[in-house]
């Protein structure tokens, strides 16, 4: 069969990508060989020239990994569709600010930025890293080559038998798919790009991922740093510089979830901040576990105890980020999380990932046990540093207890591979499962995070401190004490377990805040630890106050059975329908559901709130507008994003939870609109109207249809109905229609309209929810508005430049010549010569139009455009200019009235100008948004501390 020669494919991106890949995982194989023989050559003349291999092979796999993150960029922005991964995530809608967005939208492209951070990470290593340059970027190395074969795209064996070994991005579509449009050459102007989600099209999604793969790639180091200690049998060195590393990695990986809270509360309709969703948690647990070992990393500082902890805590750490990127990746997770990846091929792969660090860590950690230093004599239980490895125990017992229950449904794949009949256990409300053991883990926390400060009063002369301790507990206990009684009066706690945990939250402020001015002395740069605390603090508060003391304030308890999808019971408990422009009471607002507009995907709501005082006296009046995202085919909704008013005690927050099915789904709505039972009507004004079917003659003017009176009001030319947007070279009118109820003589009006384009014929119809009614303008009425130029009678009248003529019952006045003519159904070329006659034409009733229809001449050829007046029914061309003696040519001729247009009404058209909302206040949540802001900063300023304090050590010894 003769191979098939692919014109327009662009193959040099692809080529370069693929060198890329294979540079990035040769290079980090390569790297990691070099450096393994370094470290075990230190001390001989070998050392400095396999490092150097190591450094060079590190920096080539950092080109190419970086090389195939260009091309792939290149393909994406140039919308190169002929590659897969392009095909797959970008469209020629896709805005260019969210290219970035799609790099990292599929698993491809989360591989590469994380291996992106490795690079950067490990270029910093290289050049601080000092001694443990080799050993640690062994590590590093190795994670990266594991990382590169994820990316491979390559098949070992034969036939069958083969095995996949990664997914590679730089792939062409018809590589990838087998389908009969890769028979012909051309195929590449035949297709499309599928695009990044609606969903996903938000500034956090160019935000968030990368800070957290930051966050995630950071968790290496330490690791690095831990195996490095163990290899190298220094067990106690490697702590100081992995300590500044652990700190970097829980202040960013801390950083990028608190982006996730706050992309779940502003822009998706979580209806908070954290839904203990799978992999929220799998992002959350290694952070507790870095967090623990960062502590008992200090307290080996300060004791020389629990090295063998920070060991654990720094290899758990990477080791729970590569088990979490199995769940989210392997599709385990697919029927119990909206955010993870479904299967795509690489699970073996993760398992093997995973084995890989998982059993020579352990492996490791058997072998040096015995070698690892550990103090004979065990902390006093009255020490801070005791109190602190409690603590981080406790973080520990947290993290067990999240990852087992998110790893359920591993549990129950592994079950029921050796039983099949199996049912699993699953979750059903993991909020209520989740906080109900880890509202324990905060209050142990809060309670220890601040005691353990006060145990500095046993450091210095305890007998001389005791009755100073003493005081200061006492005080604190009572402070505390004090807060929790005056936060009861403001917000809600519903139990004993609320009560202390908003009890341990304070007790922790004013214990640190306690710490800060008396022990410190104010000293902000040791003060790093104690920021953290307290925003620790803040932060239990703030859940209290937001999460606990939420605050549904929609609710409607006549919820219309049938009319949203779903609504049951339940619903009607938390939602509100609110049909267009009807205003409806709220709890302490009055919200009215005013418009809608529909750009690309987006639906933009608009709902005015106003809340009045006992007087009846608006006192607060503002408009929220929340938005409904489409899928590409308008078929379903991507999602809905909220809208919040924000004050400085509370947030209202407002969501779309339902829409009309026909609002929801156009292919149904447009289904809905060809079911209608529509029935003709002739229409005009003063005219007796003959009637069909079920309508009676009520008299000379007016009609009825069952129990409607319609009436026409008025034709215009320049309709202004919703859906319409004008474009030059339109022909269109509407109708504006009077509606009369008979049975109450309510009255409504509706404005149909009707376009000609071309030669296409669209009609925008008008619905009237109150009367489930749907009226339409009949096509044939386009023939009787519009009068077409082979149906016309044009006369011919000659005018000189100031010359007033008559025609008809008109007097046309010729003012000039306009040699820059515009027109909506001319477009300048060039070697255009064109002009326009600027004509006023005086009607009998003493109004006066203005007119200009132009002359030119294209190509040689003579060519004229039409005007028409559309309230006089002229129409005005002119065909001649005579340069000699000054003269113009006018053709006119006049149309006349319709007699009667052709309206259509359907009774049967089911409301659809309703939403149903949810709103809810949430009350101190700014507490919450401040304490993990000081939690991040406590982290961040000791690094930067530190960091200072290293420089400053330099110094004075140089």
């Amino acid at each position: 069969m003769e191979k098939i020669q692919y014109i327009g494919e662009t193959l040099l991106p692809g080529q370069i990508g693929q060198l890329g890949v294979l540079l990035g995982f040769v290079g980090a194989l390569l790297s990691m060989v070099a450096y393994w023989f370094a470290t075990q050559r230190q001390e001989t003349l070998e050392y400095e020239g396999w490092r150097k291999i190591g450094r060079i092979a590190f920096l080539a796999h950092g080109v190419g990994i970086f090389a195939v993150i260009g091309s792939l960029l290149y393909a994406m922005t140039h919308q190169l569709y002929e590659y897969q991964y392009v095909q797959g995530h970008v469209s020629e809608e896709l805005p260019m600010k969210f290219i970035f967005s799609a790099l990292w939208e599929g698993q491809e492209g989360s591989f590469l930025l994380w291996m992106f951070w490795h690079i950067v990470l490990g270029c910093i290593l290289l050049v601080k890293g000092k001694s443990w340059e080799t050993s640690t970027l062994t590590v590093l190395a190795a994670i990266q080559a594991v990382l590169g074969s994820m990316i491979l795209g390559v098949y070992l064996g034969f036939g069958d038998e083969a095995s996949k070994i990664g997914s590679n991005p730089m792939l062409l579509l018809r590589q990838t798919i087998d389908a009969p449009i890769f028979a012909q050459a051309d195929y590449v102007k035949l297709i499309k790009g599928n695009g990044l989600s609606p969903a996903l099209q938000n500034y956090w999604m160019t935000i968030h991922p990368p800070t957290l793969f930051l966050g995630f790639a950071s968790t290496a180091i330490p690791f690095a740093y831990a195996i490095a200690g163990l290899w190298t049998k220094r067990h106690t060195e490697w702590l100081k510089p992995a300590l500044p590393w652990a700190l970097f990695c829980g202040s960013i990986l801390g950083t990028g979830i608190l982006m996730g809270s706050a992309w779940a509360y502003e822009a998706l309709n979580f209806g908070g901040y954290w839904a203990w969703d799978p992999v929220e948690n799998t992002s959350l647990v290694p952070w507790l576990i870095i967090i623990a070992g960062v502590h008992t990393n200090l307290i080996s500082k300060a004791t020389g105890h629990s090295v063998r902890s920070s060991y654990i805590f720094y290899l758990l750490s990477f080791l729970l980020v590569v088990y979490s990127t199995f769940l989210t990746r392997s599709g385990v997770l697919g029927e119990t999380s909206v955010h993870a990846f479904t299967g795509s091929g690489l699970g073996n792969q993760l398992i093997f990932f995973i084995a890989a660090f998982t059993l020579p860590s352990l492996i490791m950690m058997i072998w040096r046990w015995r070698q690892i230093p550990s103090p004979k004599t065990e902390e006093a239980t009255t020490s801070k540093e005791f109190w602190m490895f409690i603590g981080t125990l406790i973080l520990l017992f947290s993290a067990v207890l999240i990852t087992g229950s998110t790893s359920l449904p591993v549990f129950n794949k592994i079950v029921q591979y050796f039983n099949p009949a199996y049912q699993g256990r699953v979750i059903t409300e993991p909020v209520i499962h989740f906080n109900k053991y880890q509202l324990w883990i905060g209050v142990f926390i809060g309670y220890f995070s601040g005691f353990a400060q006060y145990l500095r009063f046993r450091e210095h002369n305890w007998s001389k401190n005791a009755q100073r301790f003493a005081i200061h507990v006492g005080a604190a206990l009572a402070i505390a004490g004090v807060l929790t009684y005056l936060s009861s009066l403001l917000i809600q706690l519903p139990t004993w377990q609320y009560v202390l945990l908003t009890f341990s939250g304070y007790f922790t402020i004013v214990t640190n805040l306690d710490y800060l001015i008396n022990y410190l002395k104010g000293n902000l740069k040791a003060a790093g630890s104690v920021f953290a605390h307290i925003g620790f603090g803040l932060m239990l508060v703030g859940i209290m106050a937001s999460g606990v003391n939420r605050k549904i304030i929609s609710s409607n308890a006549f919820l219309m059975d049938g009319l949203i999808e779903g609504g049951d019971e339940e619903m009607s408990k938390k939602n509100i329908s609110l049909f267009k422009n009807v205003p409806t009471l709220m709890q302490d607002y009055m919200v009215t559901y005013v418009k809608d507009t529909l750009v690309d995907f987006t639906r933009t709501y608009t709902v005015n709130y106003q809340r009045k005082n006992k007087a009846g006296k608006v006192i607060e009046d503002f408009n929220l507008y929340p938005t409904i995202l489409y899928e590409k085919t308008f078929t379903k909704i991507a999602t809905s994003n909220p809208d919040t008013r924000h004050y400085w005690t509370k947030d209202v927050f407002t969501h779309i939870s339902a829409l009309p099915e026909v609002e929801q789904n156009f292919e149904l709505k447009k289904q809905r609109e060809e079911e209608l039972k529509y029935q003709p009507l002739e229409l005009a004004q003063g005219r007796t109207v003959l009637l069909l079917d079920t309508l009676e003659v009520e008299n000379r003017d007016t009609v009825f249809t069952r129990t409607f009176q319609i009436s026409l009001e008025s034709i215009s030319r320049n309709p202004a109905h919703k859906d319409y947007k004008p474009e030059p070279g339109d022909l269109a009118f509407s109708t504006k229609l009077k509606i009369r109820r008979s049975d109450d003589d309510s009255v409504y009006y509706a404005n149909p309209a009707i376009l000609l384009r071309g030669q296409l014929i669209y009609t925008y119809p008008d619905q009237i929810d109150d009367l489930s009614s749907k009226f339409k303008i009949s096509q044939e009425a386009i023939e009787k508005v519009f009068a077409f130029d082979n149906q016309l009678k044009y006369e011919d009248l000659n005018l000189r430049q100031g010359d007033v003529g008559t025609w008809q019952d008109l007097k046309i006045s010729f003012t000039g010549f306009n040699k820059n003519p515009e027109h909506p159904d001319y477009t300048r070329k060039e070697g255009d010569l064109a002009v326009g006659a600027m004509l006023d034409i005086s009607a009998p009733d003493g109004k006066v139009y203005h007119a200009e229809p132009i002359f030119l001449i294209r190509d040689g050829q003579p060519l004229n455009v039409k005007v028409e007046v559309g309230e006089l029914g002229l129409h005005l061309r002119f065909p001649l200019l005579n340069p000699g003696n000054e003269t113009i040519q006018l053709m006119l001729a006049k149309s006349s009235a319709p007699s009667s247009i052709p309206i259509e009404v359907a009774t049967d058209a089911l409301p659809s100008n309703y939403i149903v909302l949810e709103a809810m206040e949430f009350p101190g949540i700014n507490v919450f948004w401040l304490g993990t802001l000081l939690m991040m900063f406590g982290l961040g300023f000791s690094i930067w501390n530190r960091m200072s304090t290293r420089r400053t050590a330099e110094v004075a010894a140089a």
